[in-house]
């Protein structure tokens, strides 16, 4: 098992200089974070919509995740405000592989590229600061935000669950996404 704490403690600059990323904390959780998460708009193509979210329940979760040895949940910000996040986990070191999910949960940030952007920094952290030799993803497939960022930073469809997923009453297929290490076994 990799010790993550030396990236917790981190922030980041992203190569723009526009965008940073640190791990998340109980202080980050904020009235406007909860609200994403309760915005169906904001998470209707994500499986936090059937859930109702309240502010001790996401400071638990961000507690969790901070603490955790195999979870890193990044804050995303544009200058200094928080638009989403982005979860490299949970981490299995032993196959060196994990999973992504994200989103932008300030709409004001819609389709300006940023996730794209983030995607490529948290993938090459995973590799090159983790030591994983490959990322998987999901998302459902009328995601097309999603599914764009994740080919545009070399993630290849990997399988598709047809018809797996109930949205607003009719059935959709769940795709998974996956990135090897170009060095990777």
């Amino acid at each position: 098992m990799s010790d993550l704490s030396n990236l917790k403690n981190r922030v980041f600059l992203l190569p723009n200089k526009l965008l940073t990323l640190k791990v998340l904390s109980q202080k980050d959780v904020s009235d406007e974070y909860v609200s994403w998460l309760n915005d169906y708009e904001v998470v209707r193509l994500t499986e936090q919509k059937y859930a109702k979210h309240n502010k001790e329940g996401v400071i638990d979760f961000v507690k969790d995740k901070l603490n955790s040895n195999a979870d890193l949940l990044f804050g995303i910000f544009f200058d200094t405000r928080h638009i989403g996040n982005i979860k490299l986990g949970p981490i299995n070191f032993d196959h060196k592989v994990s999973d992504i999910s994200f989103f932008i949960g300030d709409k004001e940030m819609w389709g300006k590229g940023l996730m794209t952007q983030v995607i490529d920094f948290v993938v090459d952290l995973a590799f090159n600061d983790v030591g994983l030799d490959k990322v998987t993803a999901g998302a459902y497939s009328n995601n097309i935000g999603s599914i764009r960022a994740l080919e545009k930073n070399g993630f290849r469809v990997e399988g598709r669950r047809v018809n797996q997923i109930l949205f607003e009453g009719k059935r959709i297929d769940d795709i998974i996404f996956g990135k090897l290490r170009q060095c990777a076994i």
